[in-house]
This record gives C-alpha cells, structure tokens and sequence, in this order.
C-alpha cells in the first residue's frame, strides 16, 4: 500500500509542477497547525489536505510528515517544524526541512539546541513575542477567546479576535497567518480565516456546566505538557473558582494553588481524603458528588480526564 501510494504521489506532483507542498513535522501540534493552514490559506487559495484525484488542481498540498516522511523524492516548497522533544527527532525533522525552499520552525517549542541541525538559509520563525520573525502580541484572554494583534517582521500590527485559550494554541494561527502572508492571500481574508477557527475537541474548549460554571475541557490529551499548558490557560481567567479535575498527576506537573482552588484527583489506586487544596478520590461517582457542590455561576473547572456528566453543551459563538 505504502509503494502505491508513493508511486501515485509522486506522479501527481510531477503532473502538476505548480502545486506547491507544505510538509507539518512536529512531535505535538501537527493537526492543529494543518487545520490553522487550511482554514487560512483556503481563504484565497485552494487546497487539499493530503493527495486524492481531484477534479481541480489545487494551489498547494498540506501534508503531515508522519504519513509522508517514507517518500524522498517528494521536495517540499515548506516545512512546517511544531516542535520536537528528542535529538532523534530533530534530526529527521530539520533534514527534510534542509530540503525545503523554506521552513517555519516554531520559535517556542523547538529547543534552540537543535537549531545546528538546520541548514536552510531561508528560515522563517513564529511565536509568542519577539525575536521570532512572526507573533501574535496578545492583549488578553477570556472564557471566550484572545484580543490582540498579529505582528509581521516590518512589526506592522494587524487585530484579531481568535477564539481559543492558552498561548500554545495561538500558535499554529500564527504560523498559517505568516504562510498566507507570503502566499499574498489579502489582510482581511487572513483575519477572517483565523477569526473562524475553533479549538478542537478536548483542547481547552470552552463549555457550559452544571450550577452555571464554565467547563474548559481539556481531557484529549492528559500528559504533563498538556495538562501545565491547560493550568497557564486558566491562571490567566478571571474566576470566582478554579478547579482542576485530574487522573493520576504526573510529577512533572506544576500546581499553584494560589492560583487553583481545588485539584480533584481520581485515582483508584490512591486511598480517598484530602492534603490542603487536594482531594483524592477512588471512586467517579463520590467525585462527580463532590464536585457538583463545588461548581458556581461563572466558576471554571478544567478537566484533564473525560466527564461529560459536568457538561451541559459546549459554547458556542451565541452563547
């Protein structure tokens, strides 16, 4: 399957030399960067995710590396880097990049230890704040999302309302402005496009509670880089309460309780009782119990394990 789909790849694209490919390689935040790209990018121009027969030739082809890595003749136009936690990774991932006309690299989850594997002179960097070439200066979060502004490298300053938390978020937004900017796609459908994306299910994404409290569902991925990304998110909220619902914490998660009111742990493994603002739970009903005496109006918990049973719906733009 992996020969055929190479050999009709390939073919594709030397049929349809204009097509440009963008290639997303990272150890976290490849799907959101795709989605960023196509929402974006997709204002103006045409795209396919991935390769399929298409009736109409697109303008460029978004590609992750995971599925594609396998095929070396493919020469990528761009190379999105989201990330990388090992040496191992970075190898691969910015030699694939050395082989791109250009390559993105995420200026705050890409360690700059790896910058010697990069040789590509065109270098393209995105992020929360300078010296990255691209940033989003953001003015502020709320339940429902970021004011602020998109800054280019000549530091003109373009507003934005996106609608997602937590900075990692922003991101990939960033990163498919930044794209859209060279590909000339007009200000207004950028800012259009990155104003309609919303975080994806179980990434901070914002929902009504029981008692009126806002839940920030955050159980798709429940491990430690996750979880402290989801606590700066909601440090950064106006509450009257914060609660973080949890499985077994790794330790390498970081609580300030001056910051959250309660951290509701289920473990079953873990004898029930409490140590100050930590309570231990062996048993899913006692804990949801608990905490629906906890939840107040406007109050926010954060949930980095799935219960559904707090959730009335999620928000929506009416809401």
């Amino acid at each position: 399957m992996c020969f055929s789909l190479k050999r009709r790849v390939e073919r594709y694209l030397r049929k349809n030399p204009s097509v440009k490919v963008i290639v997303v390689a990272g150890s976290f935040g490849r799907v959101s960067a795709i989605q960023a790209l196509g929402t974006i990018l997709g204002q103006s121009l045409t795209v396919s995710v991935g390769v399929s027969r298409h009736t109409e030739i697109p303008d460029l082809i978004i590609l992750d590396y995971n599925s594609m890595s396998k095929f070396p003749n493919i020469q990528p136009d761009f190379v999105v880097i989201t990330s990388c936690k090992t040496d191992e990774e970075a190898r691969r991932y910015f030699d694939l990049a050395n082989r791109s006309k250009c390559v993105f690299v995420n200026f705050n989850d890409v360690p700059q230890e790896y910058a010697k594997y990069l040789k590509n002179p065109n270098i393209i960097t995105y992020g929360d704040e300078l010296p990255a070439d691209y940033y989003f200066e953001n003015t502020g979060f709320s339940v429902d999302g970021c004011d602020g502004n998109f800054v280019t490298p000549d530091r003109e300053r373009v507003p934005a309302h996106l609608k997602l938390l937590g900075e990692h978020n922003l991101r990939p937004i960033t990163m498919a402005a930044a794209l859209a900017h060279l590909f000339h796609v007009p200000r207004e459908k950028i800012i259009v496009g990155a104003e309609a994306i919303r975080p994806l299910n179980g990434h901070l994404s914002p929902a009504n509670g029981i008692n009126g409290a806002i839940i920030i569902d955050d159980s798709a991925d429940s491990s430690a880089v996750s979880t402290n990304l989801g606590l700066r998110a909601v440090y950064q909220l106006d509450a009257p309460s914060k609660i973080l619902v949890a499985g077994n914490l790794d330790p390498a998660v970081k609580i300030d309780t001056r910051l959250i009111n309660q951290v509701l742990i289920l473990n079953e493994q873990i004898p029930a009782g409490e140590n100050g603002a930590y309570h231990y739970f062996n048993d899913r009903l006692d804990l949801m119990a608990y905490l629906a005496k906890q939840m107040e109006r406007d109050g926010i918990v954060l949930l980095e394990l799935p219960f559904p049973e707090i959730i009335d719906s999620y928000r929506t733009e009416k809401d």
